[in-house]
């Protein structure tokens, strides 16, 4: 698209044409209101023919397309060939708003680029009469990919158990513990390669602590061992 163009021309096209889509802007509200008024079908056929004139002449192609596809639509349905249905009015909808944009472009001296191809190609087979057979919606829905997007599916978290500790008494201490107690702890910590531990002899203290000071026959271990061996670890 060029731009050389008489400036008075374009200011004319411009003045004009923003009114037309201004207006036509209003119109489409009122026809989800009354999607059957004749002459409001009429009024926004003639608004897309008006603004895709002043384009052609200006060579403003892209915008004739899109014009041209909204104005047959218009024209099928004020023929009474189509009814105007929600589906319907969202593309026509759609089709307007890249109309808006590009009468923006042309108002800043923007080269325009062409409208999407999945809209234009609807609207060309909606400014068909309509038959009962026609599955123009659905079709395009299929089409989409985003509407048949599967969501991935939420990983699996798995909560590992976690060995208890030794519990504590009242005072803040640790209760006692036999041997037997304590090397089950470690095999869950640990297994058999916890520190101080003999591969030959799994199951005797580890020797960090000194038996033979610990004030006990009946092999229970202190507070004060205990919590030596923690350190250890």
């Amino acid at each position: 698209m060029s731009f050389e163009v008489d400036e008075d021309i374009l200011q004319d096209f411009l003045v004009e044409a923003g009114e037309i889509l201004e207006q036509l802007q209003e119109q489409l509200v009122d026809l989800e209101n009354h999607p059957e008024d004749a002459d409001l079908l009429n009024a926004i056929f003639r608004g897309y023919h008006t603004v895709k004139g002043g384009a052609g002449f200006l060579a403003l192609t892209e915008l004739v397309e899109i014009c041209h596809g909204a104005e047959n639509v218009f024209d099928v349905m004020r023929n009474g060939q189509r009814t105007l249905t929600p589906e319907l009015m969202d593309v026509i909808l759609q089709a307007t708003d890249v109309v808006v944009e590009m009468f923006e472009k042309v108002k800043s001296r923007v080269p325009l680029e062409p409208a999407d191809a999945a809209l234009v190609e609807v609207l060309h087979k909606l400014s068909k009469p309509e038959t009962a057979d026609e599955n123009i919606f659905d079709s395009q829905v299929a089409a989409d990919p985003s509407s048949s997007a599967i969501a991935p599916e939420e990983p699996e978290f798995v909560v590992e158990e976690v060995a208890e500790t030794p519990a504590t008494n009242s005072d803040g201490g640790i209760e006692d513990i036999t041997e037997e107690e304590f090397e089950a702890l470690l095999d869950q910590l640990h297994g058999s390669g916890a520190p101080g531990r003999s591969a030959s002899t799994p199951s005797s203290v580890p020797s960090t602590v000194d038996t033979s000071t610990t004030g006990s026959d009946d092999g229970d271990i202190t507070d004060d061992e205990f919590e030596a061996l923690l350190d250890d670890l």
